[in-house]
């Protein structure tokens, strides 16, 4: 069983390596492309790759399956309507996200992304679910790193970084909706549908709003297969498989990684160099992100 946790924590600590590192790729598309088409090509064909998946990993009896007893819809049918909602989510969460990146760092992206499961307590106070204080002592924390992180003389950076922040609202929404729906409908195909669906709405939204040329996806395709192959296909997959063994604490602590290896992709790869107040605002964040989630898994084991 231990050997069975252990893979499961290293299939998660990858996708957590592979998010971090995606938001370089995403930055450096946006020399090349608009952000809604950059969106339209990494879903639309990291949905299409996931496929295959899908059928392979059922026949391995792999997928994660429901609680026992649960009747689990898995026909691609049954879970269109799901997938459509959480295309959406996902859409305006990556649209807000790939928007942000023009303005501001991929490091302080990463990390404002990671507020994300800060939002996913606090909205679901608004749905009934409880929290405590634990929680509230992390959000806190991770606001205060927030501000201090916030330079307020960088107007654009500003602007960036307050974009990301509402893009991290809206995947907040689509954790809480995919939570719902994950006991219910088969795991990966609902997966593949959010991604193709997203990818649609991005396609849509940037013939109708941006100006985007087949040559930018031709100059931006390195970025563009890092993100369907890795950020898409493999660390959801990864994520998907880790979560059903991985102790739950440790898998929460593992996922918060995600901006910590942002930080180093930016700083190694694009070689942005954080001042020490930004540093001591990441490290708030951290500390706020862990302490909160901490309190969710000591408050409920599920």
């Amino acid at each position: 069983m231990k050997e069975k946790q252990a893979k499961a924590e290293l299939l998660l600590l990858c996708a957590a390596l592979f998010w971090g590192i995606a938001f370089v790729p995403q930055k450096m598309a946006m020399a090349h492309m608009p952000p809604l088409a950059f969106n339209a090509w990494r879903f639309l064909l990291g949905g299409l790759i996931l496929i295959p998946l899908v059928y392979w990993l059922s026949s391995r009896r792999e997928v994660a399956t429901p609680e026992k007893g649960a009747a689990v819809k898995s026909r691609w049918r049954d879970c269109m309507g799901g997938g459509a909602m959480l295309g959406f989510w996902l859409f305006l969460g990556a649209a807000l996200q790939q928007w942000g990146l023009v303005y501001t760092s991929a490091g302080r992206a990463g990390f404002i992304s990671g507020m994300e499961m800060l939002l996913v307590s606090l909205i679901g106070l608004s749905f009934g679910l409880a929290t405590n204080r634990w929680t509230w002592a992390g959000m806190g924390l991770a606001l205060a790193g927030l501000y201090v992180l916030g330079d307020f003389s960088q107007e654009s950076q500003m602007i960036g970084d307050l974009l990301v922040f509402a893009g991290a609202f809206a995947f907040a929404i689509q954790v809480l909706t995919a939570d719902r729906l994950v006991s219910r409908y088969h795991a990966l195909r609902l997966a593949a549908i959010q991604f193709l669906f997203c990818g649609l709405f991005s396609a849509l939204a940037s013939l109708l709003v941006e100006q985007a040329t087949l040559q930018g996806a031709v100059d931006a395709a390195w970025p563009i297969a890092y993100m369907m192959i890795f950020s898409t296909a493999v660390a959801f997959t990864f994520q998907l498989l880790g979560l059903r063994h991985a102790a739950t604490s440790h898998a929460t602590v593992i996922m918060s990684l995600e901006s910590v290896f942002a930080l180093l992709a930016g700083w190694l790869i694009l070689s942005e160099v954080f001042t020490g107040y930004e540093l001591l605002g990441c490290g708030l964040m951290l500390s706020g992100m862990l302490l909160s989630r901490y309190g969710t898994h000591a408050g409920s084991h599920h």
